[in-house]
């Protein structure tokens, strides 16, 4: 045969072959894979309650949208900041935002006075956020020296103040309580003994004046404190469990990922906190890290959530006449989305 009659049939054979019913030849034909199906992206809100800075519930949303964590998860994150008086609950409630954060002494509060229908999904701060500030040099060594000093108080007289002066034995007629703001400097100008602060924030504000101060914090005299947990609604939480975990595993991993790297978490920070000093975000991210932590954590994970713990500060503020009415706590704590996150971790 020649070798253009033997192309001929080679090629013929080939095409012969390609035409053949499924099933015949040498062996099966791989099928060809089928088209991966796009991603559902579902658009959610959440709005931090306060402004950009370097909170770690903060940071974990900050951090898990740069990095694409939510996409990942199926999710478009629009990141909102409340702009005060208590905006981020009223637009939780009525389902015009869908996360949320929130201490876990106002999540207590505002059900137990309002029935407001919200419920903590993970609880990032395993310690309260609010501390009790005293100048370094000052006289003053405990809380029982509090009496006959001036004691300052935001807004309201807080359940942390109660509860150390009932631990402590302090008689609270003796204490001259006053109204302050948000200054701290009402210390460094003798204004006040004692200043209500945030543990994470204004400590270093006050060192960067030049006053150092010493601390006094619920936990340490065996108080019951929690801080900051990400908060959804019942009816989300009941309804849409899926959402919940999906958006738990997204900010979780960013809080994850700000435990291994700080440094690179405040750069991510710095483009919402604009303005803000990076020193100082530092310093609020490295206390916020610390009260993320605790015995509990280091087996379940950060953002694990105790209901012994919960139902000892429930207790704590009814007994102090924080919360006017009893509650079911079931209705304000609900862990399954977090233990499910955790889990396949």
């Amino acid at each position: 045969m020649s070798a253009r009659k033997t192309v001929v049939a080679v090629v013929l054979l080939i095409s012969a072959s390609g035409c053949a019913a499924p099933g015949a030849g040498a062996g099966p034909r791989p099928s060809p894979s089928a088209s991966p199906s796009p991603i559902r992206v579902e658009q959610v809100v959440f709005m931090a309650g306060f402004k950009p800075q370097a909170n770690l519930p903060f940071v974990g949303v900050y951090i898990a949208n740069a990095r694409g964590y939510f996409r990942e998860e199926g999710l478009e994150v629009d990141i909102r900041h409340s702009t005060g008086s208590s905006e981020h609950i009223q637009l939780l409630a009525t389902g015009r935002v869908q996360f949320s954060t929130g201490s876990a002494p106002d999540v207590l509060k505002r059900i137990a006075t309002a029935d407001v229908p919200i419920v903590a999904v993970a609880q990032v701060g395993q310690r309260g956020e609010q501390a009790f500030a005293v100048r370094a040099d000052s006289p003053i060594r405990g809380p029982k020296d509090w009496e006959g000093k001036l004691v300052g108080y935001k807004g309201t007289v807080s359940a942390d103040y109660l509860a150390i002066l009932k631990a402590s034995g302090v008689d609270r007629s003796k204490v001259r309580e006053v109204s302050v703001g948000f200054d701290p400097r009402v210390l460094i100008e003798g204004k006040v003994d004692v200043y209500p602060v945030f543990e994470s924030n204004e400590p270093d504000t006050l060192a960067r004046l030049g006053v150092a101060t010493r601390l006094f914090h619920p936990s340490d005299l065996g108080i019951p404190s929690l801080g900051l947990a990400y908060i959804t609604t019942r009816d989300l939480a009941r309804t849409r469990p899926d959402l919940v975990r999906r958006f738990l595993a997204a900010a979780l991993r960013g809080i994850d990922d700000a435990v291994r790297d700080p440094g690179a978490a405040v750069e991510i920070t710095m483009r919402h906190a604009v303005g803000e000093d990076p020193a100082h975000q530092r310093y609020m991210l490295d206390a916020e890290i610390a009260a993320a932590q605790n015995e509990l954590t280091r087996t379940q994970g950060i953002g694990a959530i105790s209901s012994e713990r919960w139902d000892a500060l429930y207790r704590l503020l009814l007994d102090l006449g924080v919360l006017p009415k009893a509650i079911d706590l079931k209705a304000v704590i609900d862990d399954r989305a977090i233990r499910e996150v955790r889990a396949r971790r």
